[in-house]
């Protein structure tokens, strides 16, 4: 009988991965082709990765390719261990290669914790196929896609079970994470339960749990000491563009919607029909609890315990993006105006999917408790909310998939409208650049108008423009002094590269912030600069490729080198290339 049970909670698992594993197949299928979403992927972490890899093991720590010499601090990858991947494979294979690890590792933390605390291989591996079909940055590593599977080891290390293998699940993780984008956070919320034992006089029972803690901090401490060094100004170091970085304020209840209703950019996951579903049953569950069994007060509990605890988060990012807050860490400076604690709602992708899990355990088992006393009407009710959440959950999860936007496009082809790696990176149109320059890309710099740097430099091109949360702080006035003119037309262009500057970009009040993919069909027919030519020279610039036409070039003092722009049939932009002079 045991045997029996096994086998199908083993087939059901398997059957759970394989669905999983399919999210390849449009990868496979597409190959550069396939459509990534590109903010934060594509634009900046990729070429970090690329650029790391490219050095590894050289002791090289200054990447000339980029801003004329880009520390690896500029560049930090969120998940180190990544840039063997990079180092191996090309690009985009180093890319699929790392999604489809993250969505199995993903899958099998979710089951895990699921199965553990439900006893219930359907839910756990229902809720680990949406879970590992969010569509999560994966250049981010296991920052999130890892958080059930560390979950799941700090459990075996608390109850003293299979201590090595969890033991390396940690160390694993560390090395596949980012200590500042979601580590200190668990540091820190372990770091309470720690203390909590201690006060229970619990720790030396649990005494893994704290070995676990442990090693997961001396991992972040080595993977990212020339970090913290720069961070707490030890040693030589360079000011950094922080230092001049202004925080601004949001709207509290905008914050606070963004992060517990909605999801973010950095934390897509789509919760609205959870959060309702959540309430209710908690609603439901606060009427009927002493009817629950001991189980599903266990259950109920949970329930009621990570609802709270994202709320917490949620309120607390609300709280950190005050204008009381932002002011207070203005005013603080170093560190504190640094540190960005609210973070840690990067923790509640996890926590809404295990809260899902936990409402279909407690519904089912309500629809069984009125089959037992053969209650139709609760019965009939039952199953149509059950089958509603299952519906529901399953339809949002996978029309926001990265799988449901491949799989259009290998339905639509072309005319599906989504940026692929090939429209973005465009490696037609930059080695026909390449060709007409002919001369060896060491030997020049480049700039880009209307376009993200991140492409020239994938391209193999030396920019001195590019995107870096963390670059020197003299490179940041030095290039302000090519577009200071275009800050002065818009202070919103001003603010926007004088108070946060991230985005070293060569800015266009005509074309304005965060327009840096225009396209060739869309692009206006000429725009007017005020551009300090002579400065970009004296960084080493030479060329400079623009998705538009540049109408008073010539007063400007730069060549159209050629009339008609690169481009191909399908290419998404068409590039102009202009010679800065000076050879």
């Amino acid at each position: 009988m045991i045997n029996q049970i096994y086998k199908k909670e083993l087939l059901i698992f398997v059957i759970g991965l394989i669905i999983v594993m399919t999210a390849m197949l449009p990868y496979l299928i597409l190959g550069e082709n396939m459509i990534v979403f590109y903010p934060d992927q594509l634009d900046g972490e990729v070429l970090g990765y690329i650029l790391h890899a490219k050095y590894l093991f050289t002791g090289i720590d200054t990447y000339p390719e980029m801003m004329n010499g880009v520390s690896e601090n500029g560049l930090f990858p969120p998940a180190p261990l990544l840039v063997l991947l990079y180092k191996i494979l090309r690009p985009s294979a180093a890319f699929v290669c790392n999604q489809i690890f993250c969505m199995v590792i993903a899958y099998i933390g979710m089951y895990l914790c699921v199965k553990t605390v439900v006893n219930n291989s359907i839910i756990a591996a229902f809720c680990g196929i949406l879970f590992a079909y969010l569509p999560l940055l994966s250049v981010y590593g296991l920052c999130q896609y890892g958080l059930p599977l560390l979950s799941y080891a700090f459990y075996l290390l608390y109850k003293g079970k299979h201590k090595i293998v969890a033991l390396g699940v940690v160390v694993f993780y560390g090395f596949m994470s980012s200590l500042v984008l979601i580590g200190y956070g668990i540091l820190g919320f372990t770091a309470l339960y720690l203390l909590w034992l201690m006060k229970k006089k619990q720790i030396k029972s649990h005494k893994w749990f704290l070995i676990g803690w442990f090693s997961l901090l001396c991992v972040y401490l080595f993977v990212n000491n020339k970090l913290l060094l720069q961070i707490f100004g030890i040693g030589n170091q360079r000011p950094s563009h922080k230092e001049v970085v202004v925080r601004y304020g949001q709207n509290v209840i905008d914050a606070f919607r963004a992060v517990f209703y909605e999801g973010t950019i950095h934390t897509p996951t789509h919760q609205k029909g959870i959060v309702i579903v959540t309430i209710v049953i908690l609603v439901l569950g606060f009427y009927g609890y002493r009817r629950l069994n001991r189980q599903m007060c266990i259950i109920f509990r949970l329930l009621l315990i990570g609802f709270g605890f994202n709320l917490f988060c949620a309120l607390f990012y609300a709280f950190y993006q005050s204008n009381l807050i932002a002011n207070l860490r203005n005013q603080a400076g170093g560190v504190i105006k640094e540190f960005q604690a609210d973070r840690i709602y990067w923790l509640t992708t996890f926590v809404w999917y295990f809260l899902l899990a936990l409402d279909l355990c407690l519904i089912w088992e309500w629809i069984k408790g009125c089959v037992r006393n053969k209650k139709i009407v609760c019965i009939v009710v039952g199953s149509v909310f059950l089958s509603g959440v299952v519906f529901m959950s399953a339809a949002t999860v996978y029309y926001y998939s990265d799988f449901s936007k491949n799989l259009h496009r290998l339905q639509q082809g072309e005319s599906y409208p989504r940026i692929t790696w090939n429209d973005f990176y465009a490696p037609e149109i930059y080695s026909q650049i390449d060709s007409f320059i002919g001369r060896k890309k060491s030997s020049y710099r480049t700039l880009s108008l209307g376009i993200y740097p991140a492409i020239a430099l994938y391209n193999g091109f030396y920019c001195l423009d590019g995107y870096s949360n963390n670059y020197d702080l003299s490179y940041l006035y030095a290039f302000r002094n090519i577009i200071k003119g275009e800050l002065e037309k818009d202070e919103s262009l001003r603010k926007y590269y004088d108070e946060w500057g991230c985005r070293c970009y060569v800015l266009s009040a005509e074309l304005g912030i965060n327009n840096y993919l225009v396209h060739k069909s869309t692009c206006p027919k000429g725009i007017s600069l005020s551009l300090n030519i002579n400065a970009a020279r004296k960084l080493g610039a030479r060329y400079l490729f623009s998705a538009v036409k540049i109408s008073n070039a010539k007063e400007l003092g730069i060549t159209l080198l050629r009339e008609k722009p690169f481009e191909t049939p399908d290419s998404y932009y068409a590039i102009y290339l202009y010679g800065l002079g000076t050879t």
